[in-house]
């Protein structure tokens, strides 16, 4: 080149070839990705019966997933109910293709049985790749208009019936944690067939109130309780007040202790995994890195958002990173405060 000398000439040279190099390995790795997943499908497993929230989460997921995945792989959904998720999680631990092929979708408890009982027997919770929760509702305790009762301190005086599906649930245990750390009177009638009973239960009298539901159902399903205040929220499961409730207290703003906070907190960590999903330990890093950022970008998906919104579904979402550390603690949780937490939600 005219007016460049060798030298120059040589290092123009260096760096093209370093760009090129550059450039070639940066497309290297989609291109990778695109090789894997191009023509296959990947299967959620979730650990529930079809037609609840978690199935429908899940399969809202599987329609818009794909297109954020280089390959665009096609995705399908498989119920295995059972021991509340144990059942999927054990099969997704243990017997799915540890390469992005198969993912789990399971109650967001799962974590919090396996602390409770002691390390499970086929998965640890703490080993599962976390990928996301595409909705993370604040759920509530309310009682009916009729009750006397629209407060933890009226609680803490007066007897109110609450009813709850089957024990063991979080119907059951938010007013049972409220009774053995507050001194609250909730009287807990458990052996509702289903949730929607409970509310009927409610309207008709039989009972005063419901241990637990998310706010979100209330107003979608029953926006007239709302607007006419048929219910009274005693209190939030949430860490801070979602900002639906900014009036509507949160149990931890209750805590008589750092003991008793410790204890509220593990059940909020609980409820903050929320609807999730995840993929088996050994799917190399940067495939779970990719399946996280897909699940971020189809909480953002304008169709996605609009069969949400249809499908009286709330979009509130966790990061994969997030939930990683989440179920970490809830595992890691010291004996002390797992013991004090199985007295908590002990009906007496």
């Amino acid at each position: 080149m005219a007016g460049t000398s060798p030298a120059m000439t040589e290092k123009m040279i260096m760096r093209v070839f370093t760009s090129v190099a550059f450039i070639t390995a940066l497309l290297a790795l989609p291109a990778s990705a695109q090789e894997f997943y191009a023509g296959k499908t990947v299967t959620i497993v979730v650990g529930s019966a079809p037609g609840g929230s978690y199935d429908l989460y899940a399969r809202l997921i599987a329609q818009h997933i794909g297109k954020y995945i280089p390959g665009h792989p096609a995705f399908v959904v498989q119920n295995m109910p059972g021991a509340n998720s144990k059942l999927m999680a054990g099969y997704v631990y243990n017997v799915v293709p540890k390469d992005g092929t198969g993912l789990g979708a399971p109650l967001n408890t799962v974590a919090l049985n396996q602390m409770l009982e002691g390390r499970a027997q086929n998965f640890d919770a703490a080993k599962f790749n976390w990928l996301g929760a595409v909705s993370s509702p604040a759920n509530v305790l309310v009682t009916w208009h009729t009750s006397g009762v629209k407060s933890i301190e009226d609680a803490q005086k007066k007897e109110v019936i609450i009813g709850a599906t089957t024990a063991g649930t979080t119907q059951e245990m938010y007013p049972a944690m409220a009774n053995n750390l507050l001194g609250t009177k909730f009287k807990i009638v458990t052996g509702y067939k289903a949730s929607t009973e409970v509310n009927i239960a409610m309207e008709r009298g039989e009972t005063q109130g419901r241990g637990a539901n998310t706010y979100l159902a209330y107003r979608f399903q029953n926006p007239d309780w709302i607007r006419d205040k048929k219910i009274n929220f005693i209190f939030q499961m949430t860490e801070t007040r979602d900002p639906a409730m900014p009036d509507v207290p949160t149990l931890l703003e209750y805590a008589k202790n750092e003991e008793q906070r410790k204890v509220i907190l593990l059940m909020v960590k609980s409820e903050t995994v929320g609807r999730p999903l995840l993929a088996p330990p050994g799917v190399p890093a940067e495939r779970v890195a990719m399946l996280r950022k897909a699940l971020m970008e189809v909480v953002k998906d304008p169709g996605f958002l609009a069969e949400a919104e249809k499908a009286q579904l709330e979009i509130s979402p966790v990061t994969g990173e997030e939930l990683q550390t989440i179920v970490q603690e809830i595992v890691d949780t010291p004996k002390d405060i797992v013991e004090k937490y199985k007295a908590a939600v002990k009906v007496n």
